[in-house]
């Protein structure tokens, strides 16, 4: 049976002490920052493979195979994702929270900083590929721990007061970093053709050196968790975390399935599908899918801190399934509103999924699945839930969708049971589990939280 697990602030005997308020605010900037450093590399990525890393790397007769070799590169940093997941989070539950933390943020600064300076295939040939593609790999294996190590920051310091709005924080850097990379790559993108592809997308990524410097100058001046302490202190390190993990606590592993596997399809489908389909089936200029990305984004910002402000008022539950609740209503009224052609209710659609539904959820899973591992092995248990579910449902879920719609004839009105799908499972893993859940919480929220 899964040991009970000890979570943050009123787990133990010994109540953990209240972190200096002026190390509290520097930890929930270090972990804001390194959310948007890490997310701001993935956007400006995404975009350069679609719309200059073809030609500048893989030049051919053919404009079609280049698209696909420079994306085939972007899931490269998917398959990175659980290599670095999977060793950080060991080094970050033997060494310490903070030092992996450093080590996740100048890895991915510095393979962000090394894209920007790479010679094209016209210089190098062959070799400009082949690094690019080792230099996106190595990306990935920093963002594998980044935000999963951002969380656990968050939760293991401070007391049960506003944890919810606690460990929702480096939610706010994921859309952060996503607004900013899709502006200022969106203003490169306005220079003349010769240019963007010369010097221009460069730009983007060397501007990375600026977050960087600042994220690495905040982290190096935090101090080590206050659960990671108490855990050491008593010598009670795990010496083999991942399989602990597993050993002891797998039930929750498969809570986190159902919770995360949801979560993600609900982003894949609302980020990456939508905008491939109001651009590719409605034809849309493509400049009007990402606006209405970015208008959603920028004020999930927002959101994210706000939905968990009303966890800790509310409970986690109840939030989470109002999230569900959202993408049901999502997936019944988005595909109508995108026919009648009128802007501005497309835009609106993809504010209520992105701003609201996404939001939501966004800052309950992350304290929900923090709170579900013990400290010994809270990293590598959340690393054991995140980095599978990405590989197998964010990646495949938007190709899977589109394949979806084609066999139906192009009517995307079955993409709305993928919607519909994921919340039942994703509020019936909640509802069905809670108890194991509400346990977890309930040594980390108040009662109140835990009971709602």
């Amino acid at each position: 049976m899964a040991q009970p697990a000890s979570v943050p602030a009123t787990s133990g005997a010994l109540p953990a002490p209240h972190a200096p308020s002026s190390n509290l605010r520097r930890t929930a900037w270090a972990g804001i920052i390194g959310s948007m450093v890490e997310y701001y590399d993935f956007t400006l990525y995404g975009l350069a493979a679609a719309l200059v890393f073809g030609p500048l790397f893989f030049p051919s007769g053919d404009p079609n195979a280049q698209i696909i070799s420079a994306l085939l590169t972007f899931a490269l940093g998917y398959l990175g994702r659980p290599l670095g997941g999977l060793l950080f989070s060991h080094f970050g539950d033997r060494m310490g929270r903070k030092p992996m933390l450093i080590m996740t943020l100048m890895l991915m600064g510095v393979s962000t900083l090394g894209i920007g300076l790479l010679p094209t295939h016209a210089s190098i040939g062959v070799w400009a590929p082949i690094l690019l593609g080792t230099l996106r790999i190595l990306q990935g294996m920093g963002a594998g721990a980044e935000y999963v190590g951002s969380l656990v920051m968050m939760a293991e310091n401070g007391d049960g007061r506003r944890y919810g709005l606690r460990v929702a924080l480096p939610g706010m850097g994921v859309f952060a970093g996503i607004v900013l990379g899709t502006a200022v790559f969106s203003l490169v993108a306005l220079l003349p053709r010769e240019d963007l592809l010369s010097w221009g997308w460069r730009l983007p990524f060397l501007a990375s050196a600026v977050t960087l410097g600042v994220g690495y100058w905040i982290r190096t001046g935090i101090h080590e968790t206050e659960e990671f302490q108490k855990v050491k202190a008593a010598g009670n390190v795990a010496r083999f975390p991942m399989g602990q993990a597993i050993i002891h606590q797998w039930r929750e592993i498969l809570i986190g399935f159902g919770i995360n596997g949801p979560y993600l399809a609900f982003s894949s489908l609302t980020q990456v599908f939508l905008l491939s389909y109001l651009t590719n089936t409605l034809h849309y200029p493509a400049w009007f899918g990402l606006l209405a990305n970015l208008v959603s984004s920028t004020l999930a910002i927002g959101m994210v801190p706000l939905a968990g402000s009303l966890v800790d008022r509310f409970g986690a539950r109840l939030v989470w399934l109002a999230g569900c609740g959202v993408f049901v209503l999502f997936g019944l009224v988005v595909f109508p509103l995108f026919a009648t052609g009128v802007e501005p209710l497309i835009v609106l659609a993809m504010v209520l999924g992105i701003s609201v539904g996404l939001a939501a959820l966004y800052a309950t899973q992350g304290i929900m699945l923090t709170s579900l591992f013990e400290p010994r092995h809270r990293l590598s248990g959340v690393v054991l839930v995140r980095e599978p579910t990405a590989a197998l449902i964010a990646g495949p879920i938007p190709a899977y969708a589109t394949w979806l719609v084609k066999q139906n004839g192009g009517d995307p009105m079955v993409v709305a049971v993928l919607f519909v799908a994921a919340a039942v499972i994703a509020g019936g893993t909640v509802l069905i589990a809670w108890r194991r859940i509400g346990s977890h919480l309930s040594r980390t929220t108040s009662a109140r939280d835990a009971a709602s």
